[in-house]
């Protein structure tokens, strides 16, 4: 079923393939590599583990990824999470949309920095995004430090933490499963959580562009009416 598909990491940025593949199947496809990490990836900090972590998760996520760890021949979280990660950042850098927002955002905030407006910049850092199902328990993830560094890219654009983000990615992952497990937390609660993220994209690109907006009109008015000395 996943003949074909190459393992290095880096190929899978743009890969739809990776994206038609069940959580389970993209599992199967990097339980070795990622068994192997610790050993391999020594000498290469972009390949070494990397840890995420939120004050608060979706509600059933933690105990779904449990459940399907004991279905992988109990592999451990970490494992299991290293392993979807590579299908939660071919998630996210696959949505055309966050793309256009993450231009948008990072071309606003070099015209702030270049014209002077640091309290335009700070007010878009924090989006205020809360989960549709929250448990209020701190969490941990396992991911791999080149991930992370791609999350961090896409989160300042939406005004989230590195570890939220990679909590929604790991959502969509539990949702892909096709085991016929977990139905009830995917129906009731993981599900929302990814369109709740969808339209937050959208939500968020009214806001980003009402920030670019804001810094063209206060350079325009600022050549309109320069400073006489």
């Amino acid at each position: 079923m996943t003949k074909g598909v190459s393992l290095t990491p880096t190929s899978f940025s743009n890969d739809s393939g990776l994206l038609d593949l069940s959580m389970e199947e993209v599992v199967a496809l990097f339980l070795d590599k990622e068994k192997r990490r610790h050993r391999d990836a020594k000498d290469d900090e972009n390949q070494q583990e990397a840890i995420v972590g939120s004050k608060i998760a979706p509600m059933g996520l933690v105990m779904s990824l449990d459940t399907a760890c004991h279905r992988c021949s109990g592999i451990s979280r970490a494992v299991l999470t290293r392993c979807l990660s590579h299908q939660v950042i071919a998630w996210f850098e696959s949505n055309t949309r966050l793309k256009e927002l993450s231009e948008l955002f990072y071309l606003a905030c070099e015209a702030a920095d270049d014209l002077g407006y640091p309290d335009l910049y700070d007010g878009m850092q924090d989006a205020g995004y809360l989960f549709e199902h929250a448990s209020p328990k701190p969490v941990s993830f396992r991911t791999i430090n080149w991930v992370k560094s791609s999350l961090h890219k896409m989160a300042q654009p939406l005004g989230l933490a590195v570890g939220m983000l990679f909590i929604i990615g790991l959502c969509q992952s539990v949702v892909t499963t096709k085991s016929g497990r977990s139905q009830g937390t995917i129906e009731k609660y993981l599900s929302e959580e990814v369109d709740k993220f969808h339209t937050h994209v959208e939500e968020r690109f009214i806001r980003v562009f009402a920030f670019h907006e804001t810094v063209r009109r206060r350079a325009k008015k600022a050549s309109d009416n320069p400073i006489t000395r």
